[in-house]
């Protein structure tokens, strides 16, 4: 009986011990994956659960709208996502079936494109169509767009109805948007970064470029979208920061040279140009610059030294002119103007 007893207690100490063990065993975190879809620029997060997903992999998503196939451009953290509401997961790998459904889907997008430019030139409507994206499950088709205003597209939408039959939506984009779909090379050779790692578009002005000392040519600091280049933006707060040390040009400085007028600045450097009240150019940096107070003391200091310059050279002609007057010397002269004196009466007697 005192056998039994030991084995249950010591049964119910194991029980504890697990369910400590247990309780004590933290969640295993989350493997959150970014992916990207063909139409949309912006990646998403998805959970990627136990699959082994790598860059450039097709996977099955399920969206708001619908099962949709997407491009893994890479994996992610759980902070990056800790603003969403709701992390959906992966459905699957791309199978076999898939990539055929894939690539009939593609065809059938292709044959949308062409229909719908058709009645787009026959209509005579102010729009050109961008890309059009059929979801993998086939019940909806998006029809993407650019126009300057509003357009009434109401007929064109019952053609893509009466021949679709399926759902149909026509949405208007931004021409930004519309080289992120398309994609493209840069001025600098490279993919356009809204078509590959941009997550958004911030608002890009021409004080960025003015910032940077960059030429205000349009087609130099305008990308393939038209708008001011995004690039823009990525060393506008290192530049805001160098150029708040640096003074504007047309404003008056005081150097060590004197009062000038900055002409021209150079934010890398931490330089300038300025013109000097002589009209003499000269390159500071910012660690010349004093302020008016050490000038005024530093005029002070010139006119003080200029002055006692002035009196020892009048000192010292004063001190020759004495010399040349004194009666050894004056003598010695009269001497030598008497014997010149003789010399001449000699030669003129017979």
């Amino acid at each position: 009986m005192q056998y039994k007893i030991a084995n249950m207690a010591a049964m119910e100490q194991t029980e504890d011990t697990e369910q400590k063990e247990h309780a004590i065993q933290p969640e295993k975190p989350k493997r959150l994956v970014c992916v990207r879809f063909p139409a949309i620029p912006t990646p998403y997060i998805f959970d990627a659960l136990d699959f082994e997903l790598a860059e450039g992999e097709l996977v099955i998503v399920n969206t708001e709208s619908g099962l949709c196939a997407a491009k893994v451009i890479g994996y992610t953290t759980e902070e990056e996502a800790s603003g969403l509401d709701e992390i959906k997961p992966v459905l699957r790998k791309l199978t076999k079936d898939d990539r055929i459904k894939l690539e009939r889907i593609q065809a059938k997008e292709k044959e949308c494109f062409a229909f719908c430019q058709t009645r787009i030139a026959e209509r005579k409507l102010p729009m050109k169509l961008t890309r059009v994206e059929q979801l993998f499950d086939e019940n909806k088709i998006t029809f993407y767009f650019v126009a300057e205003g509003r357009v009434d597209f109401r007929d064109l939408l019952k053609d893509l109805v009466d021949k679709y039959r399926t759902r149909i939506e026509l949405r208007q984009i931004g021409t930004r948007q519309e080289s992120a779909m398309l994609g493209g090379i840069g001025s600098c050779g490279r993919e356009l970064c809204c078509s590959t790692f941009l997550t958004g578009f911030q608002r890009i002005s021409v004080k960025m470029a003015k910032n940077q000392n960059m030429t205000l040519n349009p087609i130099k600091i305008s990308g393939l979208c038209g708008k001011l280049k995004c690039c823009l933006a990525y060393e506008k707060d290192s530049y805001a920061n160098l150029i708040e040390n640096l003074p504007k040009p047309g404003k008056k400085v005081f150097l060590e040279q004197g009062e000038a007028t900055v002409v021209s600045i150079n934010v890398i450097n931490q330089s300038f140009v300025a013109k000097l009240s002589d009209r003499r150019f000269i390159k500071s940096s910012v660690s010349d610059i004093i302020s008016e107070q050490e000038y005024q003391q530093l005029v002070e200091q010139k006119l003080a030294v200029h002055e006692k310059e002035k009196i020892a050279q009048q000192e010292t002609a004063r001190g020759e002119g004495d010399r040349s007057n004194e009666p050894g010397q004056t003598q010695s002269k009269r001497r030598r103007s008497r014997n010149r004196s003789a010399k001449k009466k000699r030669k003129k007697q017979p």
